[in-house]
């Protein structure tokens, strides 16, 4: 499996429209990797998007993917899903294209994506989109994608299977990540790094809950994702701190990971 990290930035992204502190100025004179985007990643096997924040069109353009068949949503966060328009870029005036299959979280339909009035009802429509909303575990040839419901009811993780190598992906709300006996030592994990900063119960924190996931469910290989702007840290920060762990990497967009 091939994936591209589209955007590895946080619900805040760096550099942060009208902030002068030296993290965003860095970003915005080096551009990536210095700049983190919102969350998004690409499997190109099946060309496959997960999650649409506000920056995908300028992910998908900078990173150069050509197509994209299916869309799959984590949950319903504004950072998460506020690119939906996406799917009317990629169809309008594109001649004998199959509507994108988007796959929904049931509670992402009745949160936001209310069927009587919506985009994705108008997309369906108009034939761009087909909203599918299952529990089921997908299968995309050989690639089989299973929904891993998270603590909190609301998000959501996928386990990620090709040829027996396992990807499990969980950009948010690590913290209520289920232990699932087949959710043990994967190939990689792709996890949200969580706050550094702050210590709020509510929110996942890098110390206390990510290291402790890592450490208990023993992944191979780890990359850390959704790196917020209030940690106040940088690129250089994050390369010189994962000297400090043998198998933790910090993500950056356009990172291309083969598993």
């Amino acid at each position: 499996m091939k994936f591209t990290i589209l955007g590895s930035g946080g619900a805040i992204r760096i550099p942060r429209a009208c902030c002068d502190c030296s993290i965003c100025n860095e970003a915005r004179q080096k551009g990536y990797p210095y700049k983190r985007l919102g969350q998004s990643l690409f499997l190109h096997d099946e060309n496959i998007l997960f999650d649409t924040p506000e920056d995908i069109n300028e992910e998908l353009n900078d990173h150069e993917i050509k197509e994209v068949d299916h869309i799959f949503y984590t949950h319903w966060h504004p950072d998460h899903t506020l690119g939906c328009r996406i799917i009317e870029s990629l169809m309008d005036g594109v001649e004998n294209k199959k509507p994108i299959d988007v796959h929904m979280p049931e509670e992402s339909i009745e949160i936001v994506i209310n069927k009587s009035n919506s985009i994705f009802d108008f997309y369906h429509s108009i034939n761009f989109c087909n909203v599918i909303s299952s529990d089921r575990e997908v299968n995309i040839n050989s690639i089989s994608i299973k929904k891993i419901k998270l603590l909190n009811d609301f998000a959501y993780a996928y386990l990620i299977n090709e040829n027996n190598k396992r990807v499990l992906y969980c950009p948010c709300h690590g913290m209520h990540l289920p232990y699932m006996d087949e959710l043990y030592k994967v190939d990689l994990l792709i996890i949200g790094k969580g706050y550094s900063k702050y210590t709020n119960v509510e929110w996942t924190n890098f110390e206390r809950d990510t290291l402790r996931i890592i450490k208990d469910l023993k992944p191979k290989k780890v990359i850390l994702t959704h790196i917020e702007e209030s940690d106040g840290l940088g690129y250089d920060d994050y390369v010189a701190i994962e000297k400090e762990y043998d198998h933790i990497q910090f993500g950056y967009d356009g990172q291309i990971i083969k598993v």
